[in-house]
């Protein structure tokens, strides 16, 4: 068998499958699970999907976005509601909940249908040591409330999609079989599909369940289009990491050192070859044994993929060594940080065992091909912004960068960001938030952009509360809902002191704010750090440019300041380091940062909380690295009108991820909306 697109086409169209095969499958809303629902939904029989949602409604609309954007990878049309309304059925549920959160109605639905297979494509992709329970409630107890449901329903067969870096730290051939007990892993995520492989090999053999575990290496885009699909893990990830930091690494003056093995393979297979593969395995029975590796004839040098990255950007500042000699930067940390969940891929060398027929070999000049098309979608992303952005002039004369969303005729919503932050941070809220308002939300000034003079005597809340006001006045919009995040919050804490007649509600997001007047409020270590670093760094120029230096690895400090200055860098979502790391990228950005955020800390010690009449929710989060979850509960209790909601295993990017945080936001404000319209 090869494989290529025409093939996966005419293998679906073709009498391959029958009326009556029913599946159940979780990961729908992902890459893989995803392209493999689209081609699957192309055949003949029924799926049942589990997915998380609000309802059953808001759980499809997930499922259909996710297929459009599969559709759009391949060039071809969106599948027919007759299709999709025939073949897919939604049930609402999560993994992490205990009886997968099916309600009773559902249970009886799938208990009443003959479902032949679950298919377990859905995973939790952290990957940090330190995240273990997060990832186990995903990757391990979700696979065991899955397995309960499978023997509850009398499935005929459990598929699990795994990867084939379970092989962990192995060198050499790896064959298509449970690794030992004693495997050693470069990251957890590894290790925990791992354990659930065994899991579920056990358990199906217990219960003379059929088994198969799939698992796939280095997925990359269909292989005719070469688009990347959508996804941002992978080879992809590591580009995208370099791209975010491109302005960054251009300016370091020694070789980036990568901690492995410079001859160290990775093997990448084009996401059709995979679900040919699974699809294949299905047409034939899954054939004789319960373990097959899903990857590609050509192992690549790990390097060589590394460069083909790095011309696409225009860099040349990589390379890979045993063991890094002298002293280890703070922005090799950084990078350390940011890609650690690829160390797996150019750590060791491994083959793959292959027993299913294969595939067309991949070349270098295939990822050469890949990297240069995913490169041109990222620069047609930070292009092609979803905002409409306008210049205003604000009460100091002040020209002030304006960016909107949403229809002028909804009621608006201005977003306060956190200081001298890009709105990336905000586009996922501010995106879910304008299908009901107007979106309103602005570039701080002095950072991130740096086309402003730096006005130390204005550098403080008050300043950004008159910015917020100035654009209300120049957009005619009388009242509005204010949504603060992160330093951003004392932002909407100054507008409501000072404006309040302007402001008809507010939402609070992870606030870091100077709030110091109530008694045994924590710190995170986080915080704590940047508070040592913040007096130094502020006090003039000449040491903002040393500790500029200092972070490229082009001077030395004391050990505890070279300690803050790697916590800062690392201990936040790798996801997003390359935002956080903005205001680090020169020394003036870095003194003007600086100078903000020691301001904010040393502001009036209620926070302006009060006086505040304004209906306030205050959001926290418990798993929040950088501002203390029971600040957040400090900050209730100081406002007279207030609501609280701590979210349970969320962080200080929960905004950015979370559809629930726009959801729990439209509804308070509208309501408060509706009482305000009712008062006039």
């Amino acid at each position: 068998m090869s494989n290529n697109y025409g093939n996966l086409i005419d293998f679906v169209t073709q009498d391959n499958f029958s009326e009556d095969d029913i599946i159940f499958l979780t990961g729908a809303t992902g890459f893989l699970g995803g392209n493999f629902l689209f081609w699957k939904l192309q055949t003949p029989g029924k799926v049942f999907t589990l997915v998380r949602g609000r309802n059953a409604e808001q759980a499809k609309q997930r499922i259909i976005e996710n297929l459009e954007t599969c559709a759009k990878s391949y060039n071809l049309p969106m599948l027919s509601d007759e299709i999709i309304e025939k073949r897919l059925q939604c049930i609402v549920g999560d993994l992490k909940q205990d009886d997968l959160g099916i309600s009773e109605e559902q249970y009886n639905q799938l208990s009443q249908t003959k479902i032949k297979e679950v298919w377990h494509c859905a995973a939790s992709l952290s990957f940090r040591w330190e995240d273990k329970e997060k990832i186990d409630a995903v990757n391990i107890h979700g696979v065991n409330r899955l397995l309960s449901l499978s023997k509850s329903l009398n499935i005929s067969r459990f598929v699990y999609v795994s990867t084939a870096y379970t092989a962990g730290k192995k060198h050499g051939l790896i064959k298509e079989e449970l690794h030992p007990e004693n495997t050693e892993f470069a990251n957890y995520y590894e290790a925990s599909k791992c354990e659930a492989e065994r899991i579920i090999y056990h358990f199906t053999q217990l219960e003379s369940m059929g088994c198969t575990i799939i698992r796939p290496s280095i997925i990359l885009g269909p292989e005719l289009t070469r688009s990347s699909g959508g996804t941002r893990f992978g080879l992809y990830g590591f580009c995208q990491e370099m791209y975010q930091m491109r302005d960054t690494l251009a300016q370091v003056k020694k070789d980036l050192r990568l901690v492995g093995d410079k001859n160290s393979v990775g093997n990448f297979i084009p996401v059709d070859q995979v679900v040919y593969d699974m699809l294949y395995l299905k047409f034939i029975g899954f054939g004789d044994q319960e373990i097959y590796h899903s990857c590609n004839l050509s192992d690549l040098k790990i390097l060589d993929a590394i460069k083909q990255c790095e011309k696409h950007n225009q860099l040349n500042c990589i390379t890979i060594v045993k063991e890094r000699e002298g002293k280890v930067s703070s922005f090799e940390s950084l990078f350390d940080n940011k890609t650690r969940f690829y160390e797996g891929y150019y750590g060791t060398q491994k083959t793959f065992e292959r027993s299913l027929p294969n595939h067309k070999r991949l070349t270098i000049q295939d990822i050469d091909n890949y990297m240069r098309l995913f490169v041109d979608e990222l620069k047609a992303e930070e292009e092609g912004s979803i905002f409409e952005r306008s210049q205003i002039s604000s009460w100091d004369s002040t020209p002030l960068s304006v960016h909107t969303l949403g229809s002028p005729s909804n009621s608006p919503i201005i977003i306060a960001n956190a200081y001298g932050m890009p709105k990336d941070f905000i586009t996922p809220l501010a995106r879910r938030l304008s299908k009901h308002h107007f979106v309103i939300t602005w570039d701080t000034r002095w950072v991130p952009s740096l086309t402003h003079q730096f006005e130390l005597d204005k550098c403080n809340s008050l300043t950004h509360a008159k910015d917020l006001i100035s654009i209300m006045d120049h957009l005619d919009i009388e009242q509005a809902a204010i949504i603060g995040w992160s330093s951003g919050v004392q932002t909407c804490l100054r507008t409501m002191h000072e404006f309040q007649n302007r402001i008809s509600s507010a939402v609070l997001l992870n606030g870091g704010i100077s709030l110091k007047d109530e008694a045994g409020i924590p710190i995170t270590q986080f915080e704590e750090n940047l508070k040592s670093l913040l007096p130094k760094i502020s006090s003039n120029r000449r040491m903002a440019e040393f500790y500029c230096q200092l972070i490229y690895g082009n001077h030395q400090a004391g050990e505890s300041d070279e300690k803050a200055i790697d916590s800062i860098l690392t201990s936040t979502d790798p996801y997003l380091l390359y935002m956080t790391s903005m205001p680090f990228r020169s020394a003036e950005s870095l003194y003007r940062y600086a100078n903000m955020m020691h301001n904010l800390f040393n502001e009036r010690e209620d926070a302006y909380t009060t006086g505040v009449e304004t209906p306030v929710l205050v959001f926290g989060c418990t798993d929040d690295e950088v501002t203390h979850p029971q600040l957040a509960e400090a900050l209730c209790r100081k406002l007279k009108n207030s609501k609280l909601v701590l979210e349970q295993d969320a962080g200080h990017f929960a905004q950015f991820y979370d559809t629930n945080v726009a959801i729990m936001a439209t509804t308070f404000i509208q309501s408060h909306l509706a009482v305000t319209e009712e008062l006039v």
